[in-house]
């Protein structure tokens, strides 16, 4: 009993520091969405009248589905590069595999909005590398950013090699804690490398993998720096994410009522999503 209590006490501030910095405002920005904002004050109570505006309001379906559109593609792309990146890193020697990891991890470990204009400048502007070359081949690629059909793939481009970095540095990490004695035992059994891959390496990875589909999930999912700074949301809405409508909810229509309300459920989400991955994965640490 003295050890339990001893182990309590030490691991107690760092709970109350938890408690504090991360489910205090949640609980005082639920106490916050139930009343009438004006002018950043809290004046009249309505109860749940925010959320049932928020719900009530049609573009957010649609504001939902690019968000999910998004995340998906974002995530999806990631974690395939990541995990093709991550395997030839691991084959190349010791010396190849640095330099072409410092160049991957570079776009990950600079600022968002940094990485962004950089993308920006160098791949959609008028002078920028990639619409030079398609002047060079006599094709117009100058309406990119203002086409809806075209501005959300820069979108996910943006993400995918924001974040490659990342995926790469916990998947790299999982391949090398995997032992060599499993792949020779498998080669002398007559196992090609794609069986390899298929039967050994990807299930030894799949702590790796969840972590890195959890954390990019969460990521893409409340990136507002990635969308205000390349699209501002537009062509035409096209680019308006959740967190989009959330800066502009607080900041251009300064309605801070249903923008709290949508960044509450937003922050739901996140916990279930996390809770969904973690059961449908059934991680044992």
């Amino acid at each position: 009993m003295y050890s339990r209590r001893t182990g309590l006490t030490y691991i107690a501030p760092a709970f109350a520091m938890l408690a504090l910095v991360l489910f205090s405002p949640v609980f005082y920005g639920f106490w916050f969405s139930l009343f009438r904002i004006q002018y950043g004050n809290m004046t009249d109570f309505v109860g749940l009248e925010n959320y049932v505006r928020l719900m009530g309001d049609p573009a957010l379906i649609n504001t939902l589905g690019r968000s999910a559109w998004f995340t998906f593609w974002a995530v999806l792309l990631t974690v395939v590069l990541g995990l093709g990146l991550s395997v030839w890193i691991h084959k190349l020697g010791e010396r190849r595999g640095f330099i072409v990891q410092m160049v991957v991890i570079v776009p990950w470990i600079i600022s968002t909005v940094v990485a962004t204009l950089l993308f920006r400048w160098v791949f959609v502007n008028d002078t920028g590398l990639l619409l030079s070359a398609l002047r060079w081949f006599g094709i117009d690629g100058s309406s990119m950013l203002t086409n809806p059909d075209t501005a959300m793939n820069l979108l996910i481009g943006v993400s995918v090699w924001k974040r490659t970095g990342y995926a790469v540095i916990i998947i790299l990490a999982g391949l090398k804690g995997i032992p060599d004695d499993y792949e020779e035992a498998a080669r002398i059994d007559g196992a090609t490398a794609w069986d390899i891959f298929c039967r050994i390496t990807l299930p030894l990875l799949r702590t790796p993998l969840l972590l890195v589909t959890v954390v990019l999930t969460l990521s893409n999912l409340n990136t507002v720096e990635t969308p205000l700074v390349l699209t501002g949301g537009g062509p035409a809405n096209a680019t308006r994410i959740l967190p989009m409508e959330v800066y502009d909810r607080a900041f251009i229509s300064y309605d801070i009522g249903s923008a709290t309300s949508l960044a509450l459920l937003m922050f739901l989400g996140n916990i279930l999503l996390v809770l969904a991955y973690v059961r449908l994965a059934k991680w044992k640490v």
